[in-house]
């Protein structure tokens, strides 16, 4: 669970960056166009730069998942 929050934390960070940066910029932006633009390059600086923290959020779900699958093969059916 830490890896996902941790995960999710370093996005809303490089979205808060991105955000901040074309707020102070002096660039005549709408709001929601400066949104808009911080979540696109939040999301392609997340794809290269986070991929290790994604590769192991990706791996526990998947032995949480075949976790919960096995138990629920071995529990006796009521």
């Amino acid at each position: 669970m830490r890896s996902v929050v941790q995960l999710f934390a370093l996005r809303l960070l490089y979205f808060s960056l991105v955000f901040g940066v074309l707020t102070v910029a002096p660039l005549e932006l709408d709001l929601m166009l400066r949104v808009l633009i911080a979540f696109a390059v939040s999301m392609v600086l997340s794809v290269f730069l986070l991929r290790r923290n994604r590769q192991e959020v990706a791996e526990k779900v998947v032995t949480t998942v075949d976790a919960r699958r096995e138990r629920r093969r071995q529990s006796p059916k009521g």
